[in-house]
């Protein structure tokens, strides 16, 4: 009778080890600050606020600072006609929650936001197919030129100034290519810097956002 106790006993810890170890591999690791800037994520030791905005959908509606409540949010500025930058990023953050979905990471209260840097010709329904191109789960929005420049200053986007020549797009060009995250306050909690490496990516998100 003892050895069958002893043996149930040793079985339990056995499985309890087990279970703790598989956990371990399972749960994402909270980086320090310091690992997550030397994988590419700079986050803000205190988020920034950032005040309204209001923007448009594909399907007339508005995107505004109450969209970004509840959520975290992965927000690009991009354009459709972009030839290199643009099209790549999105890929990268098509292949990030694809690996999440693999993990089977809460993405419940995330969302994927894509800008348009060339309101002038792209319209709230080019961005958002362009955005759904690369998965279904994005939401593209786009608004007049004043809107873009109020918010995107205020997330240090600042390359998207046009000239003075309405036919001159060059100011679309080398725009900034960070990958900027808010969170569930829609604060400005900090931005990925590329090159963007999908391993660091996925790493470092699931650290920030985590519940």
């Amino acid at each position: 009778m003892t050895i069958k106790k002893n043996l149930l006993i040793i079985a339990i810890f056995i499985l309890t080890v087990l279970v703790l170890f598989i956990n371990k591999l399972t749960t994402p690791r909270t980086l320090s600050t310091n690992e997550l800037l030397i994988n590419g994520l700079f986050l803000f030791e205190a988020p920034k606020k950032i005040s309204d905005f209001s923007f448009f959908t594909a399907d007339g509606g508005e995107f505004s600072k109450s969209n970004l409540m509840g959520k975290w949010t992965l927000m690009y500025f991009g354009f459709t006609r972009c030839p290199d930058e643009c099209p790549t990023t999105m890929y990268q953050l098509s292949k990030l929650i694809k690996v999440l979905k693999e993990k089977e990471f809460p993405l419940d209260n995330k969302q994927w936001v894509l800008v348009s840097i060339d309101p002038e010709r792209d319209s709230p329904e080019d961005i958002n197919k362009y955005a759904k191109g690369f998965d279904p789960s994005f939401i593209g929005i786009s608004n007049t030129r004043p809107m873009l420049l109020s918010l995107a200053t205020q997330l240090s986007v600042n390359n998207v100034i046009p000239s003075n020549d309405n036919t001159d797009h060059s100011h679309l060009d080398n725009h900034v290519n960070n990958i900027i995250l808010l969170n569930p306050d829609g604060e400005f909690a900090g931005f990925f810097r590329p090159p963007f490496d999908i391993s660091r990516l996925s790493l470092t998100y699931q650290s920030v956002t985590q519940d």
